[in-house]
């Protein structure tokens, strides 16, 4: 396998915008913005050869930046006492690649 480590500094916070549609249903938003430095080797490569012999040769990965911009942003709304509808954004930015993702969930508490 490939192994890289990671430290990530920064900012993260939470506001609960309590009765947001007047009936005690809350709107929860968060969100996070930080630094993050990769450690170590930042090129995937692994040494490959099949299974009936013959030569062995390299596969390398799409290199990893060592320092990029982390964000990330969300909303949770409490639709019943037991549901939860939610949307939440990630992102990565560095000087040589971009990683975005967008996610929705709903969760029921039973």
């Amino acid at each position: 396998g490939y192994d890289i480590q990671t430290a990530t500094a920064g900012i993260q916070g939470q506001l609960v915008l309590g009765d947001a549609f007047g009936d005690n249903r809350p709107l929860v938003a968060r969100g996070l913005i930080g630094y993050r430095r990769a450690f170590g080797d930042v090129v995937p490569a692994a040494l490959l050869s099949f299974g009936a012999g013959g030569p062995s040769f390299t596969a390398a990965g799409v290199p990893i930046d060592r320092d990029a911009l982390v964000t990330s942003a969300g909303l949770d709304w409490q639709v019943t006492s037991a549901a939860t509808i939610g949307l939440n954004y990630t992102g990565q930015v560095g000087p040589r690649a971009q990683d975005h993702g967008v996610k929705g969930n709903f969760n029921v508490r039973f």
